[in-house]
């Protein structure tokens, strides 16, 4: 498994993966999204218990100007598709939503980031 990358400056790297691979992986604190995209509970295939602590989400396009950069995440039906999950299963997260998004495993070279103090528009 690939190892998770922090992104605290350009977006360079999350387009980069978008253009190889389709999708960027984002792993987020429950805490910064919307209630309506939160979980309590981990959604582990496994049947975890804990406590969901971690948003994992895929991003199909970044729209950079000038002065910002947005992302777009991945839908299905309008609504974000996301996979709520514990510290604990954050990496098979990632594996599971990009499997879920195109029917094949998560190759190599795609990464899981991380946006701390990053806003991120959800509407």
């Amino acid at each position: 498994m690939t190892d998770r990358t922090l992104t605290p400056g350009p977006m360079s790297v999350l387009v980069d993966d978008v253009r190889g691979h389709g999708y960027a992986i984002v792993q987020i604190r429950t805490e910064r999204a919307p209630a309506q995209y939160r979980a309590t509970r981990c959604t582990d295939l496994g049947g975890c218990d804990q406590a969901a602590t971690l948003l994992t989400l895929a991003v199909d396009e970044v729209i950079e100007d000038e002065t910002s950069a947005g992302l777009s995440f991945a839908r299905r039906g309008g609504a974000i598709i996301r996979i709520p999950v514990c510290d604990e299963h954050r990496v098979e997260a990632s594996h599971e939503l990009f499997y879920v998004l195109t029917g094949k495993a998560r190759p190599d070279g795609i990464r899981a980031f991380d946006l701390p103090g990053q806003y991120l528009d959800w509407t």
